[in-house]
């Protein structure tokens, strides 16, 4: 099952539709241009199709008006030779209307207006007829509707032609079919599909029409007037019919310069015609094409690229977090690109599995040698300390034996440094509650001599200090607790006390705080009064070389020593080995 991957701001799926965006862009434009003219063309031919249907369904119109011209003119050129007799004239028209033909009046109309010879064999004065007046307006065939010409109450559509003879106009032979017979030419099938018609002339007016003649204004366009519609003939338009329904119209032609047909449909019929959907393929098929270029190319590119790039990807990461059990990579059906990266990628793993496994055995190695280092150390130390204890029995002078006591608590107080780094899991720092606790221990048994049981209090925290930091302060630790132990004093109804206290009052700095009771002394006077004043000047080296600030106070009950340092867990500080050589340099002096 193939997993799509997230679409993200800047990433690789982002930008790849963005250059297939770009490079389709010109592909889009050409689709575009070759979409509009298709759907113009099929606009195009939809719109000549619903003229040809309009033309069609007044096609029995077009036939019966085109015989009735025809018929004019042809009356017209027969009744040349009888114009004088009007006999003849009358017989010759009867003759023409009992023939075969829908006509069923023909008459010659003198150009005053008199109706001297008709197929009734009537004489009648139509000066004042709109067919008269109509016929007069041109020098060509004309078509008019006229009402009860025959004192019938009938409808007629005439047609009327001039008579000449070498251009002089003699008069108009016009011939009327009933209106009812032009109607008839409208098939059942266009009503039954909504489709009306109405046949118009130059002049506008309404010749024919399929729906009845009260009726027939209703279905014309209401913003274009009827003399105008022969205009527009070959075009095709939507607009309100004077009904107020909007339909869809076609005007096409019937008799050149005279006659139209002007079509109306329903909107939701010529709609898929005239309105065609495939317009919708113009924004449809270049938005397609794209969708389609961009599927294709997420697709191939999360099969070829990305779900190996997603492999490599947590293979690296697993590798990174320390999973070693199964670091090999293994591509299913990669490229050759990516099969030499996968190839690349175990070949390193392997590498680095090696060395690391390599590094690991050395560094236990150079632990193992180390703590036997600390360890050897630590025991010869604490063979000097033992010597010298010995050699301190054997003094002569109680000054020759507190040298050697003095030297003695330094020595051990160095051996406690190793025996910590021994015993330390990581020998690389060093527990400074740990470190204080032994020396303390240490310190304690010197207590012994003076016939008093000292009390130790002690609160420290647990902070790790580096090798060279952790020195120092046991140092500074031993000294200032030998300090303390000479000047400590028995309170009245109590008990000599020391406290030892080891707070980090901020981050990365510590507060070391040691305090002594005041009393009755321990020490003989004479002891506390010879000192060489060597303590004091190594706690002040001490200091230094931790980068403190040493303060000392007195109250009337206790004397108290306090220093404040940064902690350098891990590493020297930057100024320690500075004065460590400035110390070095200037203890042979002291």
């Amino acid at each position: 099952m193939i997993s799509m991957p997230r679409l993200q701001a800047g990433g690789l799926l982002v930008r790849l539709a963005a250059l297939m965006t770009f490079a389709l862009l010109p592909l889009g434009m050409i689709a575009l241009y070759q979409t509009n003219a298709v759907v113009d063309e099929a606009t195009r031919l939809s719109h000549a199709s619903l003229l040809d249907q309009t033309e069609r369904a007044a096609s029995k119109e077009r036939e019966l008006l085109q015989r009735a011209g025809g018929a004019t003119e042809g009356v017209a050129a027969a009744i040349l030779p009888v114009l004088d007799d009007r006999r003849a004239c009358s017989s010759l028209l009867q003759a023409f209307t009992e023939g075969p033909n829908p006509f069923t009046f023909a008459a010659f109309i003198t150009p005053d207006g008199r109706m001297i010879c008709a197929s009734d064999g009537k004489s009648r004065d139509v000066s004042d007829r709109w067919m008269y007046l109509k016929a007069r307006q041109t020098s060509q065939l004309s078509f008019a509707l006229g009402r009860d010409l025959l004192g019938e109450g009938g409808s007629f559509l005439l047609a009327t032609s001039p008579v000449q003879r070498d251009g002089i106009l003699l008069g108009y032979v016009s011939i009327a079919i009933p209106h009812k017979v032009a109607a008839a030419g409208s098939g059942k099938n266009w009503s039954d599909r909504g489709i009306q018609y109405v046949t118009i002339d130059a002049q506008g007016e309404i010749l024919s029409s399929s729906v009845p003649e009260a009726e027939a204004v209703q279905v014309l366009p209401v913003s274009v007037p009827r003399r105008d519609l022969l205009v527009h003939t070959g075009e095709t338009f939507f607009e309100d019919d004077r009904s107020g329904n909007e339909r869809f119209f076609a005007v096409s032609e019937i008799l050149p310069g005279q006659v139209s047909v002007v079509g109306s449909w329903p909107v939701e019929n010529a709609m898929t015609a005239a309105r065609n959907p495939a317009s919708l393929m113009t924004i449809a098929f270049p938005v397609l094409m794209w969708l389609a270029g961009i599927s294709v190319a997420i697709l191939g590119l999360q099969q070829m690229v990305i779900r190996h790039l997603s492999a490599l990807r947590r293979a690296m990461r697993r590798y990174a977090l320390g999973e070693r059990e199964a670091p090999r990579l293994e591509l299913l059906n990669p490229p050759r690109e990516f099969e030499e990266a996968e190839q690349s990628f175990n070949r390193m793993v392997a590498i680095l599995s090696e060395a690391e496994r390599r590094r690991e055995l050395d560094l236990e190695e150079k632990t193992i040698l180390l703590r036997e280092v600390h360890h050897r150390v630590k025991n010869n130390l604490q063979l000097v300390a033992s010597i010298m204890n010995m050699q301190g029995r054997t003094a002569q002078t109680p000054e020759a034996r507190r040298m050697l006591s003095q030297l003695q608590r330094r020595v051990r107080g160095l051996a406690t440094i190793h025996r910590s780094l021994n015993t330390n899991p990581d020998i690389t720092t060093v527990d400074s509650r740990d470190l204080i606790q032994e020396l303390i221990s240490e310190i304690g048994s010197m207590n012994a001599g003076t016939g008093q049981e000292i009390v130790i209090e002690t609160d420290l925290a647990t902070v790790p200090l580096s090798q060279d930091q952790g020195v120092t302060l046991s140092m500074l630790v031993s000294e200032a607790m030998t300090n303390a132990v000479k000047y400590l004093g028995v309170p009245d109804g109590g008990r000599p006390r020391i406290d030892v206290r080891l707070h980090e009052t901020a981050p990365d700095w510590l507060e070391l705080e040691i305090t002594n009771t005041k009393g009755q002394p321990l020490a003989e006077e004479d002891e506390v009064l010879q000192g060489t004043g060597i303590g004091a000047r190594l706690m002040m080296a001490f200091a230094a070389q931790l980068d403190g600030i040493a303060s000392t106070g007195e109250t009337e009950t206790a004397y108290t020593y306090r220093l404040g340092f940064p902690v350098a867990a891990g590493a020297e500080p930057p100024a320690a080995k500075d004065k460590e050589q400035d110390h070095d340099a200037e203890e042979p002096a002291a």
